[in-house]
Parts: C-alpha cells; sequence; structure tokens
C-alpha cells in the first residue's frame, strides 16, 4: 500500500475498483438491429470474406449482412429485442459457461471450437456441419 493509499484508509475514505470500466465509454447497450439472424461470438476476428464462413452461412440460410461477429466480452452489453440464432467458437468451457444466460431469445444454437481450428479441422467442420442439420 502506497502513501496515498494509507492516508486514504486513514481519513475512512474507500477506493473503487470498475469491474466494467466500458460502462464509461458507451459500450453498456448495443442495440442489435431486426435483420440480424446470427450472431456470432468468437475469440478471434473472423473476416467475413473467408471462404469457409461464407459456405456455413449459406449452407444455414443466413446472408452476410443478416451475422454480427462479437467477442466474448461484448456478448453482456447486447440489447436484443428479436430472435435469433447464436454461435460460439471457443474451446474454453469457463467462456461458454459465462456467456450462455446472455444468449437470449435463441432460435438456434451452435458451439465449435475457435476458429483457427475449425478452418483447418475436418472433424470440427463435420461436427458443426452436422449441428446446422439438426436446425
Amino acid at each position: 500500500m502506497d502513501r496515498r493509499d494509507l492516508l486514504l484508509q486513514q481519513m475512512g475514505i474507500t477506493q473503487w475498483q470498475l469491474y466494467r470500466p466500458n460502462v464509461f465509454k458507451g459500450a453498456i447497450n448495443i442495440p442489435v438491429k431486426d435483420h440480424i439472424r446470427l450472431i456470432i461470438i468468437s475469440e478471434q476476428v473472423i473476416d467475413k470474406n473467408n471462404g469457409l464462413l461464407r459456405d456455413i452461412l449459406q449452407a444455414a440460410n443466413v446472408s452476410l449482412k443478416d451475422c454480427l461477429c462479437i467477442d466474448f466480452n461484448s456478448v453482456v452489453y447486447l440489447n436484443i429485442q428479436h430472435k435469433v440464432g447464436y454461435w460460439l467458437l471457443t474451446e474454453n468451457e469457463e467462456k461458454y459457461d459465462r456467456t450462455l444466460p446472455y444468449c437470449v431469445h435463441k432460435t438456434t444454437f451452435w458451439h465449435s471450437e475457435d476458429w483457427e481450428k475449425l478452418r483447418v479441422n475436418p472433424k470440427i467442420k463435420c461436427q458443426l456441419w452436422q449441428q446446422i442439420q439438426e436446425c
């Protein structure tokens, strides 16, 4: 504890630490437009011009403009008022479990390993295709 912290403590002043500093940056409410049909939540940035992504969206009958790609930190700020599908790309079970309660108004739900592994692993691709066909 430095001198400043000690003086504040002696004066009875409580210090606070922000757990969600993005709130002050205006990220508290991200409205999801009505035309969005699929929300992709991924640890990595996914290039929307990627051929594999386009094939997956075509198989799911979702156009590129009806798709929203976000990271796991942003999902808590989504304001969704209509039914959407979700696709979580992570192998981290903690992130997966933490994100599930925020997946509201869901019509479909897919889960696969992260994008880089999906791109190169045929077995992971096959598992995703099976999930898409079930919907």
